[in-house]
């Protein structure tokens, strides 16, 4: 393992410091503290939007917070989610009386963490409402989205809630608004190679030179069920393309937002390639991608592969897309 580290006690702190100082204008780190703020704070009254996650996965989330997107990140340690304790601590930190938008991704650790703070912090007095992320079709079988883990489709959601809070909107529109989203997108992921857990070096998954696994998780973990040989772009583009239009379904004459998300070693040349095969194909189903973006936001480590997330929108959610936003992605200017 070949990996720029000091003390590995220190390594998220570094991490997160780093960032911070790289994006100076745009973020804060609280100190003596895994949480990342926006350094131009919404004023008191309007919904504060708060996400927590575990490390590993740079940019996501940090790089995520600014004006238009989320008012905090609170990060756990790699590949772990936040202690409730941290985001309860978070939750106090932001509390300036205005409602609170609190979204969990749909993983175990994530879910059982958020719960106990949510339920703390109402003790408390926060209002703070909770919603979940979930987006990965592999991870649980249509009808039962609930199930599913939340994965790169997360950017939509951040995006376009973000856009609507930043206008003023209220909680309840934004919790409604959250779903609606939510419920029009779809996430699959492929992997390309193995990665390494960069505290002990050990592999967090293997796969063979010439085979690709689809349907992998968040850390590349696919347990070999849906391996095939290396593809051409064209030819992966349609297979994965053709699993998330069943899903939804996405139809003849949708409108979607498409992106093509790198999973850590995946260069941009294979991604803007790979945006271009997804895109064609896409319209030759008559399905029309208004819009989209395509760079590595939700890594895990040198994972190489990628996921492609796609996002039925409505003339609102277009609106609220296009709005700007400052982050460290730059994801909307």
């Amino acid at each position: 393992m070949k990996k720029l580290i000091n003390r590995p006690d220190d390594l998220v702190n570094d991490a997160l410091l780093g960032y911070a100082m790289a994006n100076k204008n745009i973020i804060e780190l609280v100190p003596n503290s895994h949480m990342i703020v926006r350094k131009n704070r919404k004023e008191k009254g309007k919904v504060k939007f708060v996400l927590g996650n575990g490390a590993g996965h740079e940019p996501a989330v940090i790089g995520w917070v600014g004006p238009g997107m989320l008012d905090m990140n609170v990060v756990g340690e790699v590949f772990s989610a936040p202690s409730s304790d941290k985001i309860l601590e978070a939750l106090e930190y932001i509390d300036d009386g205005s409602p609170i938008l609190l979204a969990v991704q749909n993983h175990a650790g994530d879910a059982l963490n958020a719960n106990l703070a949510y339920t703390d912090a109402l003790e408390k007095g926060i209002d703070v409402h909770k919603v979940l992320f979930y987006d990965d079709v592999a991870s649980a079988p249509k009808g039962m989205e609930e199930e599913r883990r939340g994965m790169g489709g997360m950017l939509f959601y951040t995006k376009i809630v973000g856009a609507f809070l930043e206008k003023g909107g209220s909680i309840d529109e934004a919790v409604s608004l959250f779903e609606k989203v939510r419920d029009a997108t779809r996430t699959y992921s492929v992997a390309f190679t193995k990665c390494t857990h960069p505290l002990t070096g050990l592999d967090i998954s293997s796969l063979p030179e010439d085979e690709i696994e689809l349907g992998m998780g968040v850390h590349g973990e696919g347990g070999g069920a849906n391996r095939i040989p290396m593809q051409k772009s064209k030819d992966l583009a349609r297979i994965v393309c053709d699993i998330l239009i069943e899903d939804l379904p996405y139809k003849p004459e949708d409108d979607v937002l498409l992106f093509i998300n790198g999973l850590g070693s995946t260069t941009m040349m294979e991604l803007s390639l790979f945006y271009k095969d997804a895109a064609e194909y896409l319209e030759s189903k008559k399905i029309h991608v208004y819009d989209g973006f395509c760079g590595s936001c939700l890594t895990t480590q040198e994972l190489g592969g990628l996921s492609v997330s796609l996002c039925k929108v409505d003339d609102d959610c277009k609106t609220l897309w296009d709005a700007p936003c400052c982050c460290g992605i730059q994801c909307k200017l």
